[in-house]
């Protein structure tokens, strides 16, 4: 082979690898029934509280809240 050739057949080998390593899947597992149950439950506490909260704009102070 000459010089030219190995030199495309290592850009080639070079490509092929890049692009095997870019293909991998590095995601976390799927969560279990179970774990998935309790990311259900901890999501809708979380929103029962969200709702219960009265926010900033409570304790804000405007004119309709000052006694006369």
């Amino acid at each position: 082979m000459d010089c030219f050739a190995t030199l495309a057949m290592t850009r080639y080998q070079l490509v092929m690898f890049l692009a095997l390593a870019a293909c991998r899947d590095d995601r976390p597992p799927a969560p279990t029934a179970e774990q998935s149950a309790q990311l259900n439950e901890a999501e809708d506490m979380l929103n029962a509280m969200a709702r219960n909260e009265e926010g900033p704009e409570a304790n804000a102070s405007s004119p309709s809240n000052q006694p006369k």
